[in-house]
């Protein structure tokens, strides 16, 4: 006996919809022009187009099972299926975009879900070419296909992705924000296998074991209704993760106003130094000096030259002091300009074009040491320098940026490359400084080359991480 109506299907559905609907409306509105430490606003948009594209596509069902359309019925169906299959498609993006992993990997994976969506498609559109059968069987074929090959994998990258975040997150200190992760993480991969895994029963494996029939002999209900809750524990856990707008903002803000308190401090102390204590001990000196000159204290002359040389020691070592403290060490945020300066002067006295992408966020929720940044500085003006030099080189693209776990600066051109097992010392003299070099300040150096250019890769770890509030 059926329990569920025609009319309890589509309240069904409109809530499916309305959830996912609301969590990609609400990803679409955050400001993510800036950038951000966390890769999960960095990706947001993507999981923003699921969310708007899905629901939009339970809706569409909502409409063919409520027969507003029946003329329109086939066309809104494809366009369901269509529509459902691009859905999927912008999570795997998402899925990827979250994971962290090498230069190397993120080249080959970034495409990936485009390319089985074209794919899909190409099948989608040839197979009434091949195949007369029942239409409504290839239908169920074509949503089937697209549930497998895209849907399954899309639910499961970004829940592992989610998770990996949250021991992140966890290692930071932000335990409440890594719970509500691993939540999420939790939902995604609970909806991976309800929406990608579970589909209508047909003689292919492995629908004919694992379907809709199967899930409703176990627990009583449609999918469509385990669907609806995880879709709605997945827009609610999202809703409150995106507190970590406010939280890094906020953060952000007390940064700056402890920087700008300190500046102020040092600037204060600089200025009464100077100001107040040189000129008093400037106005002892001229005392002293006038005393050298009368000839009541000669019998002290030897003990006044003595004071006088012990007070201009001190002068210097203020002066020194002052020095120290009004000049910066280089901070994080000095780098993008010292880069910019380099790629500026090097674009003026070469023939080749010199493309930079700084990603770095103005607050970073890490450290790096003044030592570690000046390194990173001249292992990528050393790159730069060996692609113009050696590679013959036309284009050099320098991107620079970070993850929750290090700063990572990739220098990438489009010379003739080299064979690394064929260099001798000599030649590579460069390439054994940039190791070395990395080396020095715990980071890690990948270089991979070919006929087509070289690619040098620098991650360089977090020295220390900032907590931040327990509330998050």
């Amino acid at each position: 006996m059926n329990i569920y109506t025609g009319n309890q299907y589509i309240l069904l559905f409109f809530v499916y919809g309305l959830a996912f609907y609301s969590m990609g409306i609400c990803a679409l509105i955050q400001n993510t022009k800036g950038e951000s430490n966390f890769p999960l606003l960095k990706s947001i948009k993507y999981l923003g187009y699921f969310g708007i594209s899905h629901g939009t596509t339970e809706w569409l069902l909502m409409i063919i099972i409520a027969q507003i359309y029946p003329e329109y019925e086939i066309a809104l169906i494809q366009s369901a299926i269509i529509l459902n299959a691009l859905s999927f498609t912008f999570l795997y993006v998402f899925g990827i975009k979250l994971l962290e992993y090498s230069e190397r990997v993120k080249n080959i994976l970034k495409g990936l879900p485009w390319m089985i969506f074209l794919v899909w498609l190409a099948v989608y559109f040839i197979m009434p070419l091949f195949h007369n059968g029942d239409l409504w069987a290839r239908q169920w074929f074509k949503s089937m296909t697209s549930r497998y090959f895209i849907g399954l994998p899309a639910g499961l990258i970004t829940a592992i992705a989610l998770y990996r975040n949250a021991k992140t997150m966890m290692d930071m200190g932000l335990t409440k924000m890594a719970f509500k992760l691993k939540g999420l993480a939790l939902l995604f991969a609970v909806y991976a296998i309800l929406a990608g895994l579970i589909v209508k029963k047909v003689d292919i494996f492995p629908a004919m074991f694992i379907n809709k029939e199967l899930f409703r002999q176990i627990f009583g209900v449609p999918v469509e209704l385990g669907r609806t809750v995880a879709a709605s524990g997945i827009t609610i856990l999202f809703i409150s993760i995106i507190d970590v707008f406010q939280w890094e903002t906020n953060r952000k803000i007390a940064m700056l106003n402890e920087q700008q308190a300190a500046s102020r401090e040092r600037r204060r102390l600089g200025h009464e130094l100077h100001d107040v204590v040189l000129q008093d001990l400037f106005a002892v000196g001229l005392q002293l000096e006038s005393m050298l000159d009368d000839d009541n204290f000669n019998s002290q002359r030897a003990h006044i030259q003595s004071m006088k040389n012990s007070l201009n020691n001190t002068i210097l070592k203020i002066r020194d002091f002052l020095g120290k403290v009004s000049s910066r060490k280089m901070e994080i945020e000095d780098l993008k300009y010292k880069i910019h300066e380099l790629v500026h002067n090097y674009g003026k006295t070469g023939n080749v074009g010199i493309e930079l992408l700084y990603q770095i966020p103005d607050i970073t929720l890490g450290h790096l040491s003044s030592e570690k940044l000046i390194q990173i500085y001249y292992i990528i003006q050393e790159a730069i320098n060996n692609a113009i030099k050696h590679a013959d080189a036309t284009h050099i693209a320098v991107t620079i940026n970070t993850t929750l776990k290090c700063v990572v600066a990739t220098v990438k051109d489009n010379g003739k490359g080299f064979d690394k097992n064929k260099m001798s010392h000599t030649d590579g003299y460069g390439l054994f400084s940039m190791r070395e070099r990395a080396k020095a300040i715990n980071g890690m150096l990948e270089i991979d080359s070919n006929q087509k250019g070289t690619m040098i890769v620098l991650s360089i770890p977090w020295e220390e991480h900032k907590d931040g509030s327990k509330e998050y």
